[in-house]
């Protein structure tokens, strides 16, 4: 689900607009998508139903998507924190775009939200991904935390 290449640190992206566009963009650069516009689409539309800023200047964008081929999660570390509408209200830094194909067959896309929801719950892990120096760290990080979740 996720790869080194998956990972992406200090990217400069203003709005909330611009981070979807690079995860489309980087999800068709991947193989991941072939119709990155649908995957912006569909990503505002879950989007739009409920904030996926959690607290914590974290964010869970994702999406179940005809426009996705494979199950992907992109993370992404921005170099400054942007307006999400967070549950907490504050800005949000850290991103975990989780991409799954419609109708997948399988439960894991929730399992992955999951797993995802509660990792942002352990401080020790927050403070890991924000002080990680490199894309490298957070892989290793993520193995150390999750099981299955890299490869």
């Amino acid at each position: 689900m996720i790869t080194r290449e998956q990972i992406y640190l200090d990217e400069r992206l203003e709005t909330k607009s611009a981070v979807f566009e690079f995860i489309a963009q980087e999800a068709e650069k991947l193989g991941v998508t072939v119709h990155k516009e649908q995957l912006v689409q569909d990503l505002w539309e879950r989007e739009n139903v409920y904030s996926t800023g959690l607290q914590d200047q974290f964010a869970i964008p994702h999406t179940q998507s005809e426009a996705v081929i494979r199950p992907a999660v992109l993370v992404i570390r921005l170099k400054n924190s942007i307006d999400w509408a967070s549950h907490d209200g504050k800005p949000v830094q850290y991103i975990f775009s989780i991409l799954v194909p419609k109708g997948s067959v399988d439960v894991s896309h929730l399992q992955i939200i999951s797993s995802l929801a509660t990792l942002l719950l352990e401080d020790s892990f927050k403070e890991a991904v924000a002080g990680a120096k490199n894309g490298d760290d957070v892989y290793h990080l993520l193995e150390q935390y999750t099981e299955g979740l890299v490869s």
